[in-house]
């Protein structure tokens, strides 16, 4: 019986000790540690750079804190590192969305990284952020330099302040920027937009059509601008981190036409993009998209014509629109044609029912100038509002043709404007 006993405590304690030992495995996995080596600056570390890209072979390292991170999407497998002597570009080999953030200090360890030059920005490549970069802490700040955009002008071949965290004061974005957005959302296409200053010194705002306010209107006012600077050739150009860095609510001093209240381009190549619907009453004609001829941008087009003419009546309407709230509301848009056929109609209802032929609608056409013909594009001049300041407008194309002719039409920037 006491063999028994000791026996059953024997293994008790032996399962004990295993458990706790599996135990601690899990929650303690083994740490890989890269070697210190020596410490440099991000300056001594841009001036590796010479002519030709330089890869690290030493067990080198350099801290800084991260001041422009992935997470709104302006930059991609970017970070953007400074330390108390310069700033620079990380290049990384994967993104880091999930794990380095702004205000992260860290320590790079730079063996096998490559210190490189891409058109006159100088950057460190082949990062590795699984490898090269530890972080050390989080929450902290670096305070922008305070400079005017002449301080951010090339000396050499270089921005004294590349790779670094600025701000600037008293600027605003140019009023042929006024009305647009930071970029291109639709296409995800990266943009140029450009500040300028109370003198006339004006630099470029380059976004992402990626990043997460590409699709923002731009702020209209004049004040402060923090970003980090750039450089693609000669062009200093500033990258925004996030929005609550701008602070343009000021009075401007440039005054700038209104805006439009809206605006249909055709650019994202859609036709019922923004609310826009079409029907067919006669017919199986469609509207299309297209960008040819002496436009050069995108349109909406339709004609009945397929190799013979096809008999149709289709609608192309807008969204509704609340003109309420305006003073001297006007249309414009452009428009192109060519061959015989019945003109294109402008109408307008107040009182939509969701099928055009049980709508009321008004033939305003007279009150727009349309294309002479052989595809010239005109503007239609100001379509006044004035007998719609209501809610619940809309508007469309009525385009008719028969067996026997139909014009090709062509249609762009519809606008809304406030006069």
């Amino acid at each position: 019986m006491k063999m028994t006993i000791k026996n059953t405590l024997f293994i008790l304690f032996a399962t004990t000790i295993f458990l706790t030992s599996c135990k601690k495995d899990l929650d303690i996995p083994p740490i890989s540690e890269l070697p210190l080596g020596n410490i440099i600056t991000i300056d001594s570390l841009r001036n590796i750079y010479t002519a030709f890209d330089s890869t690290i072979t030493s067990d080198l390292s350099v801290y800084g804190i991260i001041t422009a991170d992935e997470v709104s999407g302006n930059l991609y497998k970017n970070l953007y590192l400074q330390d108390e002597t310069n700033g620079i570009l990380l290049k990384l080999k994967a993104s880091s969305n999930k794990t380095f953030f702004e205000g992260d200090k860290v320590r790079v360890a730079l063996k096998g990284t490559i210190i490189s030059s891409y058109k006159d920005m100088i950057q460190l490549d082949n990062v590795d952020p699984e490898k090269n970069l530890i972080k050390q802490s989080e929450g902290n700040t670096i305070a922008p330099k305070v400079v005017t955009i002449t301080d951010l002008a090339l000396v050499g071949f270089y921005s004294p302040y590349q790779g670094q965290l600025i701000q600037l004061n008293d600027v605003e974005f140019m009023c042929s920027d006024f009305c647009s957005t930071y970029s291109d959302p639709v296409n995800q296409s990266s943009e140029n937009r450009y500040l300028t200053d109370t003198l006339g010194n004006s630099i470029i705002v380059r976004t992402s059509g990626y990043a997460s306010f590409a699709g923002t209107p731009i702020q209209q006012g004049k004040g402060s601008f923090v970003a980090v600077v750039s450089q693609y050739n000669s062009d200093v150009q500033l990258t925004i981190r996030k929005l609550s860095d701008l602070s343009l609510t000021g009075l401007r001093k440039n005054a700038c036409p209104n805006c439009p209240l809206y605006v249909k381009n055709f650019e994202d190549q859609s036709i019922t993009s923004g609310g826009w619907t079409t029907q067919n009453v006669v017919g199986n004609i469609n509207w299309g998209i297209d960008n040819i001829g002496s436009n050069s941008t995108y349109y909406t087009k339709i004609s009945n014509y397929t190799g013979t003419n096809i008999a149709c009546e289709t609608w192309l309407v807008s969204p509704s629109f609340d003109l309420s709230a305006t003073a001297n509301p006007v249309l414009t848009f452009q428009s192109a044609y060519k061959f015989n056929g019945t003109s294109l109609k402008l109408m307008v209802t107040t009182n939509y029912t969701g099928d055009v032929t049980t709508s009321t609608w008004v033939d305003i056409s007279s009150s727009a100038t349309w294309s002479a013909g052989n595809f010239a594009w005109i503007t239609s001049g100001n379509v006044t509002l004035l007998s719609y300041k209501q809610p619940n407008v809309r508007f469309a194309y009525k385009y008719v043709g028969t067996n026997v002719d139909g014009s090709t039409w062509e249609i762009d920037d519809f606008t809304i404007n406030d006069l």
